[in-house]
Parts: C-alpha cells; structure tokens; sequence
C-alpha cells in the first residue's frame, strides 16, 4: 500500500478508460449496436458483444499485468489469489461444460474483465475511482433518458401481460433491470463528489443529476434497486457513527460484532416474516417468480454439486432448460441470484471462490471504514452495499457487468493507492 497526499491531482486520462470500460461493462451500448445493426441472435458470441466487453478484458489484463509486474509476487495482495481462484476455475470448467461452444470464450473473457476490476481498485486513486462510477453512471443515464423520449417504443418496457403491462423505463437496456441499478451507483457517487466538495457549485450541479437518477428509480419500478438504495443510505448513515465509535474508543472487534449480530437477526426478522414485508411495500411475494426461480435452481445445482455445468453453459441448453421454463410459463436465462448462478455454473468449488472474494470486500472495505475518515471509504461501504443487494436477486456475476467488476474491486481497494484526493477539512461533514 502507498500513502499519497490528500491533494493528489486526479489523472484523467486514467479516468477516462476506467469510465468507458465501465459504460461498456453495463451492457448498454452492446443492446444498443444489437438493435441498431440487427445482429440477430448471435447473443454473447456476436461482435455487437465479443467486441466491446473483448476490448474492456484485454485493457484490463494488460493495464493490470503493467501494475503486478511491478512487484514481486509476494507483495501481490492476498485477496488477488481468490479472484484467480475463481476465473481459473471458470476457465477449467470448459472441460466438462455442458455447452462447449459457449464456455471458453466467456471464461476467457472473464478473466479480461475481473482483471480490469483489479486495476481499478490497484492503481486508480481514490478520487479517481469516484471520478469513474460518476461519469460511467452519468454517461448511461443520459443516454437512457434520451432514448426513453426520442424513441419510446424502445425506451420502455412492452406490454406483456396485465402482470408486466409496460411502460416502465428501460433506456438503453434489454430491460428495465438494466437500467435500475445505474441509478443507485449514480447516487451514490454524486453524494461522494459533494461530500469531497461541499461547495454551492458541485451542490448546483448535482441535484438535478440526482434528480434524473431518482426519475430513473420511480420509472423502471426496479424493487431490486430501490432496495439497494435503500441499503446504500443505510450504510452511508452508519458509516459515520462506525467513526464516532472509535473516536470514543469503542474497540473495532465490539463494533464488527454488532454490526454481524445486527445483520444476522435483520435477516432472520426479514426471512420470518417476507411475505407481510412484500405486502407492506406492494410487491409479489414471489418476487416476479424468483422464488419459485430459487426453488427450481436448486434442485439443478444439486445434480452436479462440486463442479456444475461449467461457466455460463447452463442456460444455452435449451434441453436443460425446458422444464423449468414450462414449470414458471417463461423463459428466463439466469438464476436471479449470484451465488445460486455460481454454484450452477461452477459447483460448489467455485461456490467457494466466489465467496472468498465476497469476504474480502467486505471484510476489507469495513477495515477501509474503520482506519481513518475519509470519503473514499464512505464511498466504497456504500457502493458495496447496493452492489450485494443487487447482486442477491440478479446474476450480475454474469454478463461480464459492471456490478460484478466493483465487487472483484472491494476485494482489493484496501491493497490500492486509497486517496482521500480531497482536502480533509471537508470530511467534517460526514462525521
């Protein structure tokens, strides 16, 4: 790890490939040149694809290749090995994949992508990496706004069914799913830059781009998301009474005790009682199918349980896939979950993986939280909260997608450059 000073100027060259390699990785511009060129149904395989997310992972593994070539082996940061783990693992399950046709590529470029992760949390300072989100986020939601109103019948969801009427925004995406979550990141960076500069002028600029991001939440009607912003705030209101402990000499074991026993029995309370909490918030208590989704995927999993179908083969069989479509009346491509996608793909070893790299974000941005105050950590315990939220009811490890590059960068953001990039006096607002 270095310490460089709070003042550091922010690299924007850097910046630049960091947020065009995370507006790639949402999947938006690759629905776009889908539509635009009518590319058929080659889906992941095709250029509009292969291209975009091939340039991110090659930038990625070579950008991060410059920064570990620089140190020895042994300076490498320990978290580094589960994210290897784990794409390596991806890439051997091409050898029992169920869908040899579909496995290698994706892995391969799995391996790309995660790598592109790795140097965003390595090598991009902190303000820089704030720098990023805000502008992959902003760059999407502008384009998403646009297409919702220049071309509506693509903007917005079709009509279905009187369950899924239409309507919603879906901008850029395939789907509105898409598209929900580029709002919570959004708001979470653009509270970072205000709190770094909490000055009339960012504070003027930022609203209505707040503003647009909470349009976004409302008009896609994502539960998914509005429950990851829900979980963001939570955690950025935390934060700051994590640092008030301290400061009153609260040992760190007591606080990350009750911080996990608090957890545990929210989940538990939420788990007993699921079906008033959906009703007191108007959802489905199936959650558009997902639970019967669970309940089918995990009888899948436990036909091949310590190696799975290999990476990403599962859902292009159409044989493998038949019963459980017919069993929920649709078709509907991933688990909805990331650990259940994992343990389908990859069995219970790349379960195992993938859940060490899990642990390591977590565990290293709450000692990222607890060394010291700083914005950057803020961020990132927020950032991290919608991502996991997100990441319980989407495939988001799937899909090469931004989400799962800022789950690979928690892993790692403790081990990185962790520039506060502003002056400290403005953090006085955040504790």
């Amino acid at each position: 790890m270095t310490a460089e000073s709070a003042h550091a100027a922010v690299r924007w060259p850097t910046v630049a490939v960091a947020a065009t390699g995370l507006f790639i990785a949402t999947g938006g511009p690759s629905v776009q040149l889908t539509r635009w060129f009518d590319t058929g149904s080659a889906g992941w395989e095709g250029w509009a694809y292969l291209y975009p997310f091939g340039s991110v992972a090659i930038v990625g593994a070579a950008l991060c290749a410059q920064w570990l070539r620089q140190r020895s082996v042994r300076a490498w940061p320990w978290p580094l090995w589960a994210i290897v783990g784990l794409v390596g693992w991806a890439l051997l399950s091409a050898q029992w994949s169920v869908s040899a046709g579909t496995t290698p590529v994706r892995a391969l470029t799995a391996v790309g992508v995660a790598a592109f992760g790795c140097w965003l949390a390595l090598d991009l300072r902190g303000g820089e990496q704030i720098w990023a989100v805000a502008l992959a986020a902003g760059a999407t939601a502008v384009a998403s706004v646009l297409a919702v109103f220049i071309s509506p019948a693509w903007g917005k969801m079709p009509y279905v069914s009187a369950h899924t009427p239409g309507g919603e925004w879906r901008g850029i995406f395939g789907n509105r799913n898409g598209l929900s979550p580029i709002a919570v990141i959004g708001l979470v960076s653009l509270a970072a830059l205000v709190a770094a500069e909490p000055t009339l002028r960012r504070i003027a600029y930022a609203t209505p781009a707040a503003l647009v991001y909470a349009l976004i939440l409302v008009k896609t009607g994502g539960a998914t998301s509005l429950l990851a912003c829900a979980a963001a705030a939570v955690v950025g209101a935390l934060v700051p009474l994590v640092w008030w402990l301290r400061r009153r000499g609260v040992p760190g074991w007591v606080v990350a005790g009750g911080s996990s026993a608090l957890t545990v029995a929210g989940a538990a309370v939420l788990f007993a009682r699921f079906d008033w909490f959906t009703s007191l918030v108007g959802r489905d208590p199936t959650l558009t199918g997902r639970r019967t989704i669970w309940a089918d995927v995990r009888h899948l999993i436990a036909v091949h349980p310590w190696r799975g179908y290999g990476y990403w083969a599962f859902w292009e069989r159409p044989d493998l896939t038949a019963d459980t479509y017919a069993h929920l009346g649709k078709a509907y491509g991933s688990a909805h979950n990331s650990v259940l996608e994992v343990a389908l793909g990859l069995g219970a070893v790349g379960l195992a993986f993938y859940l060490a790299v899990v642990m390591f974000a977590v565990v290293g941005v709450a000692v990222f939280v607890w060394q010291g105050r700083s914005v950057v950590s803020w961020f990132w315990a927020m950032l991290l909260a919608g991502v996991l939220t997100e990441s319980s009811m989407e495939s988001f490890v799937l899909w090469h997608s931004y989400i799962w590059i800022f789950c690979v960068a928690a892993a790692l953001v403790l081990f990185g450059r962790r520039t506060i990039a502003v002056p400290a006096d403005h953090l006085r607002v955040l504790s």
